[in-house]
């Protein structure tokens, strides 16, 4: 049983000697049965590409896609206290805030040429739904703050 991954090999193709076609006039005809197939082949590959084109279905490689999560705290208090802040300057300032970003990049294949390299694609294109799920205190933060 071949696994699905192999390629399948295909049979070498057996051509006849011409001296044969006066012993076996038939031969001929598989010669010509061959020559049939071959162009059949070249026909039916030259399809299929075309149907995938139309399709929009690209021809699948397994890729390795490197996602990128990072924070950034804005604002922030930190160690200083409210007692410290006069009240002038905590009314001018802005609400404390940060931002939590996710990239998503493609890596080329080893040994493949950046010249060669295709258009770079969308990281929400390769991802259809994300779920992110915060730790958090639920004594200082309501359901409703995130």
């Amino acid at each position: 049983m071949a696994t699905p991954n192999v390629k399948r090999k295909r049979l070498v193709e057996k051509s006849l000697p011409p001296a044969i076609e006066t012993y076996i006039p038939e031969s001929r005809l598989f010669m010509q049965l061959q020559a049939l197939e071959r162009r059949l082949d070249t026909k039916i590959v030259r399809k299929r590409l075309e149907v995938q084109e139309a399709l929009g279905k690209p021809v699948y490689k397994k890729r390795i896609l490197r996602i990128f999560v990072s924070n950034l705290a804005a604002n922030q208090t930190g160690a200083v206290g409210l007692d410290d802040m006069d009240e002038g300057r905590l009314g001018a300032a802005e609400a404390p805030s940060w931002t939590l970003r996710i990239e998503g990049r493609l890596l080329d294949p080893t040994g493949a040429a950046t010249k060669t390299r295709t258009a770079s694609h969308k990281f929400s294109e390769f991802v259809n739904s994300m779920v992110v799920e915060l730790d958090r205190d639920p004594d200082l933060y309501s359901d409703n703050v995130v």
